[in-house]
């Protein structure tokens, strides 16, 4: 529903575009060709100043997915050039913008987000992580692990971080039986009220995307 710039486009059609899409971004397409994108911060310098779209460095040229990507894949491109749209190229033509609302929206209807139960975070090494493990673990305590994300621990390269969410809302058992198997708990959630509502979920969507 985002619409594309022309290189000839003033700046006043895209301040008021992006004004009226509420996005800070938005592509620059030539013939059916991705450009590269334009961006607020772009149009606010004061130092590049220009009368056209075109004129200005655009940003984005490689950020692109071709069409029926899964917005995993879509995630790791939003990420890598922190980005909050991607292009969806086909045959090399544009065909449009997919914005990272639109992936929350994808996301919030996942198990790992959108189902009631605990959210238990771990911390191990890559080369102790064992799925099937967790999984046994806390199967042997009644409860049964709906999503896992696995990301690299911020502050040692030598870790792993899990993020699990759990069926059940009491995890204390399963705690223990994970600490027992040599995995640190480091934080758990219980999610089961109302207080667990979109921007939560944007929270854990940020905390899966965060390098």
């Amino acid at each position: 529903m985002v619409p594309p710039l022309k290189p000839g486009d003033d700046i006043a059609r895209a301040k008021q575009w992006m004004d009226e899409f509420r996005v800070k971004e938005l592509p620059v397409v030539k013939e059916n060709k991705l450009m590269g994108f334009i961006s607020e911060d772009l149009l606010y310098d004061s130092e590049i100043l220009r009368p056209e779209v075109g004129a200005y460095p655009l940003i984005g040229q490689s950020c692109i997915i071709p069409g029926g990507s899964h917005y995993y894949d879509i995630l790791r491109v939003l990420n890598e050039h922190q980005l909050e749209m991607v292009a969806v190229v086909y045959n090399e033509e544009f065909k449009g913008v997919v914005l990272i609302s639109d992936i929350l929206k994808e996301f919030a209807k996942t198990a790992m987000v959108n189902s009631q139960g605990a959210i238990v975070t771990i911390e191990t090494s890559l080369s102790d992580y064992s799925l099937s493990e967790i999984s046994r673990i806390v199967e042997m305590n009644g409860s049964t692990v709906l999503g896992a994300n696995v990301r690299p621990h911020n502050n040692d390269a030598s870790l792993i971080e899990i993020v699990l969410r759990i069926n059940h809302q009491d995890v204390n058992q399963i705690a223990t039986g994970l600490s027992n198997s040599g995995y640190k708990v480091t934080s758990s959630f219980n999610t089961e009220d109302d207080s667990f509502d979109e921007k939560d979920r944007y929270g854990l969507l940020m905390k899966f995307l965060d390098p």
